[in-house]
């Protein structure tokens, strides 16, 4: 009897553990919190790609080109320095682009992605199987000794009404596939927002005070994709699983 009555208290307390849980997380505040924030749902591309992983469109294409050959705006030691990497990459055999990390992957790639926002996380999942974590939980960057740079950096944020404004810091990537590097102090604000129900737009500021003469400032648009449903997993490039049909990227199935 007394071992009965000691489970029947231990499963009380379970219960009673569950319930307050379950009490934080749908709590009237955040509940209240979840309604404030934007509807981003659904899946999003800043352009139809081609074959090669550029706009498939030639009006996309163009436009596209146009804000790729924007040059950062390097001091002299930083501008001799990236022109002579441009130069050793437009040398090398082209191969698969596989890995974009940020900020290229929301600059200029082919990539799907879907966005999940909740009040303490906004989740960025790729259709390359990249995921960008943008916490939103009131957290500070990692201290100087625990934060190392990786390829996507870490990202904080809050909303300011139905805008998300980031602040990323710690990014080894570069700018972008023509090798555009910035130096360990390079720090990204963005502000991202739907500017209708079809569209997403990230305005992004760049400030290195080692590598650029002043701030970069771009802008980017991503569409909703109409076509599809779920996300599904993209191919790296240079490969036969994404063709083209009627202009718009498609996901044919593996070959037997």
């Amino acid at each position: 009897m007394k071992r009965l009555t000691q489970r029947s208290l231990t499963l009380l307390c379970i219960l009673c553990w569950i319930s307050t849980s379950a009490a934080e997380l749908n709590s009237r505040a955040r509940v209240e919190a979840f309604a404030r924030l934007p509807d981003w749902s659904g899946l999003w591309a800043q352009f139809s790609a081609g074959s090669a992983g550029d706009p498939d469109d030639p009006a996309e294409y163009k436009a596209f080109v146009a804000a790729m050959m924007g040059r950062p705006p390097y001091n002299p030691e930083w501008d001799a320095k990236n022109r002579a990497l441009e130069a050793r990459i437009a040398s090398e055999p082209e191969k698969p682009y596989c890995l974009w990390g940020f900020p290229e992957l929301m600059l200029g790639s082919p990539m799907i992605f879907q966005a999940i926002v909740t009040p303490e996380e906004t989740t960025l999942i790729f259709s390359s199987r990249e995921t960008r974590h943008i916490y939103t939980d009131g957290r500070a960057h990692p201290a100087k000794d625990e934060l190392f740079a990786t390829t996507w950096g870490d990202s904080v944020g809050h909303w300011d009404g139905a805008v998300l404004v980031v602040d990323t810091i710690a990014s080894s990537s570069p700018a972008d596939r023509k090798g555009d590097l910035l130096s360990d102090a390079a720090r990204y604000t963005e502000q991202i927002r739907m500017v209708d129900k079809n569209t997403l737009e990230d305005l992004v500021t760049v400030e290195d005070p080692v590598a650029l003469s002043h701030p970069w400032q771009l802008r980017r648009q991503y569409h909703r994709v109409l076509n599809m449903n779920r996300m599904y997993d993209q191919v790296c490039e240079a490969s036969d699983r994404n063709p083209v049909v009627n202009g718009k990227m498609t996901i044919a199935p593996p070959k037997r």
